[in-house]
């Protein structure tokens, strides 16, 4: 008889992960069948999904106030749904304030539970480690650090890597990737990374705006372009929206991020998994973020870390600058921006550190690692 796995995701980068995971699952146990939620990754990789939930990830209190009614619609038809069709086991991936709360009803029923990507308890909730404890059978996480972490605190886990290393690459050539967009490969090109919820990049793609076109004014319009890839969640129109009455030498690239920032001599960045994309390319950046006053405020009351971009946070000082809140201004990230541009040598030390992180995040074949633990689970479950 076949197996069935309960998995739900609630990011954009988590989506990604579970498809991964999926996938490899599937080519070890063909027969195990998958339902859950997430978003397009997982219904490509072949997961039967009940609901898209990405475009509704929460940050903060003004998320959740926003999208609650939905979530809880969801969450109740969830819950019926693992009773009356048992599955022999649920993968929750990352989103914790929905996951967390669904483990609960989930360790009630008996149904073994995994968790992938664990987390940030590290940098705020410290608390729900204990719940992770108590609910989770076993953890699977992405860093080394989180292992030792959940090791003291007496939960299994495993740590397996990050899938990142098996998905991020270039995979055509600077000159000819410019070639193609008809971008003169002589220019100075900027990546502009503004996130992947319409929330963030209505807080944060218009202050990318204002730093881009203080750079055009001071390198000159004919010397530089910016390249701006559209994550999947967005839809083009709705970038296409802030770039109005704006005369900025700026590209939009639908479905080839990772050969848009590794044609980028330099990129700003949405704080969150597309700053360590960045790094894995190689790619001297900075670090946007700005939410909503009163999330912010919170946030700063739980933080325990002086980061919040996971470069700094893995390297454990501040190797890019985090334009946060504040002082998430163009003024200071152009500035920023503009002294690596005219400094190769201030931009080579700060690439040189960048690429310190990649051996910290394991070897390739992190997907096919975390299948493997998931199918010796099932074994003994």
């Amino acid at each position: 008889m076949s197996k069935k796995i309960l998995i739900i995701a609630g990011e954009a980068s988590s989506d990604s992960h579970a498809a991964s995971l999926v996938k490899a699952i599937n080519s070890i146990s063909p027969d195990i069948k998958f339902f859950g939620i997430g978003g397009k990754n997982m219904q490509s990789a072949g997961v039967e999904l009940l609901y898209n939930i990405v475009n509704l990830a929460v940050m903060g209190p003004v998320d959740l106030i926003e999208h609650y009614s939905k979530l809880r619609k969801i969450y109740y038809h969830l819950c019926s749904l693992a009773k009356q069709n048992k599955p022999d086991c649920a993968i929750l991936i990352d989103y914790p304030g929905f996951n967390l709360k669904i483990a609960k009803y989930l360790k009630a029923l008996g149904i073994p539970i995994i968790y992938y990507v664990s987390p940030q308890i590290w940098a705020w909730g410290a608390g729900r480690i204990k719940k992770i404890r108590r609910l989770v059978d076993k953890i699977l996480v992405l860093f080394s650090f989180e292992e030792e972490l959940y090791k003291k605190e007496g939960v299994k886990v495993s740590f397996v890597g990050h899938p990142l290393l098996d998905s991020v690459k270039q995979t055509i050539q600077r000159d000819k990737f410019l070639t193609q967009l008809n971008i003169n490969p002589k220019k100075t090109t900027v990546g502009i990374l503004p996130g992947s919820r319409n929330h963030e990049v209505t807080r944060i793609l218009p202050i990318m705006l204002d730093a881009a076109k203080l750079m055009q004014d001071s390198l000159g319009a004919d010397n530089v372009e910016f390249l701006l890839p559209i994550a999947n969640t967005i839809k083009k129109d709705f970038v296409k929206s802030f770039l109005k009455q704006r005369k900025i030498n700026i590209t939009l690239i639908e479905g080839n991020t990772y050969n848009a920032l590794s044609a980028s001599y330099v990129a700003m960045v949405a704080s969150g998994t597309a700053t360590l994309e960045t790094a894995l390319l190689g790619i001297p950046m900075a670090i946007v973020y700005r939410v909503a006053m009163l999330t912010y405020l919170l946030l700063r009351a739980v933080i325990r870390i002086p980061y919040i971009g996971m470069v700094n946070v893995m390297s454990g000082k501040k190797i890019v600058p985090e334009f946060v809140q504040y002082n998430a201004k163009g003024r200071l990230i152009a500035e920023y921006l503009l002294e690596l541009i005219r400094n190769k040598d201030r931009w080579q030390e700060v690439k040189n550190s960048i690429l310190e992180i990649k051996p910290k995040l394991g070897s390739p074949g992190a997907s096919t690692r975390a299948a493997e633990e998931v199918v010796e689970f099932l074994k003994k479950a």
